[in-house]
């Protein structure tokens, strides 16, 4: 298995170690977890070029298409399994015996081939090598098979535990995703569109179920996973008498991966670590009970970021820290309401820990207000929230010590709606293919000539795609170019074949 637990709140990913519960690195974790669960997306069949003298920002995707017509009726294919088609059941089970029955053996020398052959054209894979080792996944497959016609799906991961909450078998779904991607690569390229269709069904489900687990981390999986399978569509549709897939991606959840739970957990993660914290305001404390509480918060902050006790961070905890905050804290409690009886009866920590905790909720609620609005309306108001925010933590010793368990909230916000852009451009492509088949193979001068069904634009940036027909049969789409673009934009060549 890629990931095991050494222990609590860490996670071993191969060379890789992500301190999940690592206070000074958890801001950093989103990023890092990223870049593992992006991972997933390597080479797809399709033609990638681009020219790196010109605008490495850019990703040139080759695309040579078929007309295709709506199809009738016009539900006919679906990307995630027809509910009727399901049973009651919890597909979490069937997850987890999938990732039970992952091949035995040199697993190492296997992923290593899968991801070698990934990277290959299909015509030049060794077929009998690939499917013998594809053979050894269809224990594991027939599981995932079994897991789409369930019809709900509980991790039933106790969220009780914080950062120290394990993470069990990401790592083992993400080389399972790599196999069933090889097999649809093999079935594209034979024709089998319909085989390819229904892996296609399977894994899309799986990262929409993945995606359902409690933490940010399960949704980026769950979104790498997602924008893998979307990418082969590429494959699929560049076929003779592939389907037009505008209403299957049309019909598709909004957003695909819903992250509010995730959100939420993640909003209050500082009440699960240190629940001592919910209601500190209500009553005056003695000073054993203080003690108890920074003792705690102490022993916690050593435990999640591994600092020894004899560091300076735990020199400065809990007398430094009531020293350096104490006269803050009192004036922030006097600006708040408090009267100056209550804050000169109280312990000097617990005046300290109010105000930590109250001015981490300010900071907190004003950066993830933004994520129950629109990426394309958020963006600007969530970088202003995230500048505020460095400059708190630019404060030294007085920064406060809860903030640094914010995420990186407006990475994981780019994410979602990147994969929705994802949906969109092929959304855009597909309505292209019905132009087309309904002009003798011409393509649209603008996409404004497509009347037939509704052109989306960018959910990343809420304008429209950017389009320019080079000739009748050829054009270019691409997508615009948002503020904090940090990956390469999608450019599509198109060609409509004759």
């Amino acid at each position: 298995m890629a990931y095991k637990t050494q222990s609590p709140g860490v996670i071993n990913i191969k060379k890789e170690n992500i301190y999940i519960g690592s206070i000074t690195m958890y801001k950093k974790i989103i990023i890092l977890y990223l870049i593992a669960a992006i991972g997933i997306l390597f080479v797809c069949p399709v033609s990638y070029s681009a020219d790196n003298k010109t605008d490495k920002s850019i990703e040139i995707i080759t695309l040579s298409l078929p007309p295709a017509s709506e199809p009738v009726p016009a539900l006919s294919y679906r990307l995630l399994p027809r509910y009727i088609d399901q049973k009651t059941g919890n597909a979490a089970l069937l997850y987890y015996s999938a990732a039970g029955l992952y091949p035995d053996g040199n697993t190492e020398e296997l992923n290593e081939k899968i991801n070698k052959w990934r990277d290959l054209p299909v015509e030049q894979l060794n077929r009998k090598e690939v499917e013998e080792a594809l053979s050894s996944f269809s224990s594991c497959f027939h599981q995932i098979k079994l897991a789409s016609q369930r019809n709900s799906c509980e991790w039933e991961l106790p969220i009780e535990d914080g950062f120290a909450m394990l993470l069990p078998n990401l790592g083992t779904y993400r080389k399972i995703t790599y196999a069933m991607e090889l097999q649809m690569r093999i079935d594209i390229a034979d024709g089998h569109l319909d085989k390819a269709m229904e892996m296609i069904q399977q894994g899309m489900y799986m990262g929409v179920n993945i995606a359902k687990g409690p933490t940010i981390i399960h949704n980026l999986v769950g979104i790498a996973i997602d924008t893998l399978f979307l990418k082969n569509i590429e494959s699929l549709i560049q076929k003779p008498n592939s389907p037009n897939l505008y209403w299957a991606l049309t019909s598709l959840p909004k957003p695909l991966i819903d992250m509010h739970k995730a959100i939420q957990y993640e909003h209050e993660m500082v009440f699960v670590e240190f629940p001592e914290l919910r209601n500190i305001e209500t009553e005056i404390l003695t000073p054993q009970q203080v003690l108890e509480i920074t003792s705690n918060l102490t022993n916690k902050i050593q435990s999640l970021t591994g600092e020894g006790k004899n560091s300076s961070l735990m020199k400065l905890l809990p007398a430094g820290l009531v020293m350096i905050h104490y006269s803050d804290a009192k004036q922030y409690l006097a600006k708040k309401g408090f009267s100056q009886e209550q804050i000169d009866s109280m312990p000097a920590a617990q005046a300290v820990l109010i105000y930590q905790k109250q001015q981490y909720q300010e900071i907190a609620d004003n950066m993830f207000k933004w994520l129950e609005i629109p990426y394309n309306q958020s963006q600007p108001y969530m970088s202003i929230s995230e500048k505020q925010l460095s400059i708190l933590e630019d404060q030294g010793v007085k920064t406060n010590l809860f903030s640094m368990l914010l995420p990186a909230l407006s990475r994981v916000s780019f994410m979602q709606a990147r994969l929705e852009r994802n949906i969109a451009m092929l959304r855009t492509i597909e309505a292209i293919r019905m132009y087309a088949a309904a002009n003798s193979g011409q393509i649209p001068e603008k996409l404004t000539d497509i009347t037939s069904v509704p052109v989306p634009s960018d959910p990343v940036t809420g304008k429209d795609f950017i389009y320019q027909r080079t000739d009748l049969h050829n054009a270019q789409l691409e997508a615009p170019k948002a503020p904090d673009e940090s990956q390469k934009r999608p450019v599509y060549k198109l060609s409509i074949k004759q």
